[in-house]
């Protein structure tokens, strides 16, 4: 198994768990099961001497916080695969595979969401043992999971005849069924849910696009051509836009004549719903599940979360109420898998809240916008120890910066100096300037910004530690 890559795809933007994910920071980024981030517990499930450094597939727009997830954890390194834009799964797998054949194209490969949920480790790896005997021998390998109940929020695999020992053949597919659906489904016995992880050789899957979806890998090829590659990131070029925005399942799954299933059954679960987290939660002797500061009193079967204050909920039963520093979210359990309909209309409408949450996450700490007028802006400022921002200037904003605590050096133009509590510094439009943290400790600032344009696309980066200076 020390030949296997794991392929991490670290896409999506969880709409139906708003307001906590959202698009610049989605579910996979958030401890929403323990206290790591989904993105850090499967990228630790794979950090064992069975398995070769991780490709970590990730949208531009995501990068930086992969890879502050990373720094945070104890050991390892990963490469990540950069995608200039989104074009679901098909061209992402499309363009990890021609990478990994570029060394080795009978590497295997285990594709895996980010955003999943395994605490039986030990079921997990014996199948994926199992499943590396199938791909070796050129099949394109599904992990089921034998259903415990007829869940009408996943995909099922239908399986047939035995293929070998420990896999059966494919014989198709079901989208996510009604209820009645599924219990028919599942009292069959013959249907699986889909997990959406697959196993299989760079050279099967680029063999079966090249059959089936030749648009898909001819634009992958094309990006990972002209990629701008580093010693960890390979940015995939401009090309990749022009790929068809089609997931694996389409282009390839449903249609190959390779496919085999491993049935397995460890506790799995992909939280895509607040009623998802309900069901896998702790509950209190009321059937509740609660996070946060919250007060409940007469409230039964209920999911409350408090993120941003105290949340008090009395006399109700079967709701969800979401608390954020900025949006609330109240439904009933029974709605929960509708959540995303309600990021839609709010994106739809080009509600900031749709997008972004007042804490903004940077490979070096974080920002939270306090208040925005016309021409200006006040910013809560958290450098991490040893955090760096990049040596930029602005072309539309002044700044000024007053340290709240911690200790920094800062560099404005031809001036470098050491910042402490209670000290200011004023920055002029275009002069070239940098924040570091030189403590022991976080360094928190206030940034009032002012200006005729305030937006974070107003920084021109000179030198970067996070790579993001990017040659067009």
């Amino acid at each position: 198994m020390d030949n296997i890559i794991p392929v991490l795809m670290c896409g999506g933007s969880g709409t139906r768990l708003w307001p906590v994910s959202r698009s610049s920071e989605p579910k996979q980024f958030h401890a929403l099961s323990g206290s790591e981030s989904l993105f850090q517990q499967t990228v630790q499930r794979f950090r064992t001497e069975q398995y070769a450094e991780p490709l970590i597939v990730v949208n531009t727009n995501h990068r930086d916080l992969a890879l502050r997830e990373i720094g945070h954890l104890s050991a390892g390194s990963a490469r990540l695969l950069v995608e200039p834009c989104v074009r679901s799964t098909g061209p992402a797998i499309a363009a990890a595979a021609a990478l990994i054949a570029e060394e080795d194209p009978d590497r295997l490969m285990l594709v895996a969401p980010s955003d999943h949920v395994i605490e039986q480790n030990e079921v997990f790896t014996k199948a994926v043992a199992q499943a590396a005997v199938a791909a070796r021998r050129g099949q394109i390998v599904l992990f089921g999971i034998r259903p415990t109940h007829p869940e009408t929020g996943f995909g099922y695999i239908e399986v047939s005849e035995a293929f070998d020992e420990s896999s059966f053949k494919v014989a198709g597919f079901v989208e996510k069924p009604k209820r009645d659906a599924a219990e028919a489904l599942v009292a069959e016995g013959r249907h699986l849910w889909n997990s959406g992880i697959f196993m299989f050789t760079a050279r099967t899957i680029l063999e079966e696009l090249e059959r089936y979806a030749p648009d898909v890998l001819a634009c992958a090829r094309r990006a990972l051509s002209t990629a701008q590659r580093g010693n960890d990131t390979i940015r995939l070029a401009a090309e990749f836009d022009t790929a068809p925005v089609i997931s694996i399942d389409y282009a390839v799954m449903e249609r190959s004549d390779r496919l085999v299933c491993v049935p397995v059954a460890p506790e799995w679960r992909d939280l895509g719903s607040w009623a998802a987290l309900w069901d896998v939660g702790s509950k209190d002797s009321n059937g509740n599940v609660s996070r946060g500061d919250t007060l409940l009193q007469e409230v039964r079967d209920s999911y409350v979360l408090g993120n941003s204050r105290l949340v008090a909920v009395m006399g109700v039963e079967k709701l969800v109420v979401i608390d954020t520093a900025d949006a609330v979210l109240v439904s009933s359990l029974d709605q929960a898998q509708n959540v995303g309909r309600l990021a839609a209309e709010l994106a739809a409408a080009k509600r900031p809240e749709a997008n972004l949450h007042k804490r903004v996450r940077r490979p070096w700490g974080s920002y939270e916008s306090l208040r925005v007028g016309e021409t200006f802006q006040v910013k809560h400022i958290v450098v991490d120890v040893a955090g760096r921002l990049s040596l930029q200037y602005h072309h539309h904003r002044s700044e000024h910066w007053t340290v709240v605590s911690g200790t920094a050096r800062v560099t404005v133009g031809e001036r470098v100096f050491v910042m402490k509590a209670n000290e200011s510094v004023y920055i002029p439009k275009g002069d070239v300037h940098r924040l570091e943290n030189i403590g022991d400790d976080e360094l928190h600032l206030i940034e009032v910004q002012c200006g005729t344009y305030l937006g974070e696309d107003d920084i021109v980066r000179l030198e970067d530690q996070y790579d993001r200076i990017v040659t067009i």
